[in-house]
């Protein structure tokens, strides 16, 4: 039942593969583990952090045209 749960969650979940440069990588490596989080986690919070920027200054710019 659990694992029925989880495979439900990673189904609702999207999947996204990236290619890095090294020093990218390696950076994300050193912030994650000082974090305790996996890069994928980190990942995960940076990409979500930025899309809200972006929809909250593309709100903010189309309350300005109105």
């Amino acid at each position: 039942m659990l694992r029925d749960l989880a495979v439900r969650r990673m189904a609702a979940r999207g999947r996204v593969t990236a290619y890095l440069p090294e020093e990218i990588q390696k950076a994300l490596e050193e912030w994650a583990e000082e974090e305790s989080r996996s890069i994928s986690s980190l990942a995960t919070y940076l990409l979500t952090k930025a899309v809200k920027e972006r929809q909250a200054q593309k709100a903010k710019e189309s309350g300005r045209d109105n």
